[in-house]
């Protein structure tokens, strides 16, 4: 089984410490068509990019013949909930999100990815759920009208107590828009979850993103630090038809000091494998 290299995509999250141009050259230098961006602090804080900047990533991407698959706005750890109980703070979520659908639209990305956020464990989860549909309702009527898609992904039950399993996410899609949002596989996550590849398999054409990445002893480390069955799982996916992008998501701190180094590292354990 091969893989096209057009279908890799480098994350930004483990660039932090460097300038945006530098993981932008790194795309560029690793013969990688895509990115996914990290909208967050220093290099895409929602909070403070203006459209004008925006429109300088914009040619910055294309000068190097780069294109956005996936905004991906920090949501763990930020102030960020989309089932807060507290509803000013729900209604900053939703703006924040409003927000990374202008960027992603300005950046001609078609995803923006998502995750349910949390409700408060002592209190009762269908009420949490609730709140989190209606948040993510008006997302995606808001990026449909924007040209854009949502991308919805699983946490562990560490991160959020409302969307864990796959069957949970086909759950929230239902209350979607149609055509307005897909599932998404972070392979991390679902190691963690002990969690099996055919339940995400069994999105079919609704599965639209897949973070790849290894594990053990730790999540989102670079391919062949750790011991996940890579390969197998991919010769999976594209055995069952998916044709979405694989973004790295190598955002464990022990890859900060040389970004670079790991994304080699990537693209050599690809050509190794799959490419």
């Amino acid at each position: 089984m091969r893989l096209e290299r057009n279908r890799i995509a480098l994350g930004s999250y483990q660039y932090l410490r460097y300038p945006l141009d530098y993981f932008l050259d790194t795309a560029a230098e690793l013969e990688i068509s895509a990115v996914e961006l990290w909208a967050a602090a220093p290099h895409l804080c929602l909070e403070l990019v203006s459209d004008r900047e925006l429109r300088i990533i914009r040619r910055q991407l294309r000068e190097r013949s780069l294109r956005v698959c996936c905004v991906t706005p920090e949501q763990c750890t930020y102030p960020v909930n989309l089932a807060s109980e507290e509803e000013p703070l729900r209604q900053y979520s939703i703006q924040t999100f409003r927000r990374a659908i202008q960027a992603a639209a300005l950046l001609e990305s078609p995803l923006v990815l998502v995750t349910a956020g949390c409700g408060y464990y002592n209190r009762p989860v269908s009420e949490a759920w609730e709140r989190s549909a209606d948040s993510l309702e008006q997302l995606a009527r808001y990026a449909q009208a924007h040209g854009v898609r949502l991308t919805l992904e699983t946490l562990t039950p560490l991160s959020s107590n409302i969307l864990n399993t796959p069957e949970q996410q086909r759950a929230m899609l239902k209350r979607l828009p149609p055509d307005s949002a897909c599932a998404m596989l972070d392979i991390g996550q679902m190691a963690y979850m002990k969690q099996e590849l055919a339940r995400y398999l069994d999105h079919g054409p609704a599965l639209g993103h897949v973070h790849i990445h290894d594990s053990h002893p730790n999540i989102h480390m670079a391919l062949g630090d750790g011991d996940l069955p890579i390969a197998s799982y991919v010769a999976r996916l594209e055995e069952a038809g998916y044709a979405g992008m694989y973004a790295f998501e190598c955002n464990d701190p022990a890859y900060r000091q040389d970004p670079r180094g790991a994304d080699r590292k990537n693209i050599a354990w690809l050509e190794r494998h799959l490419f």
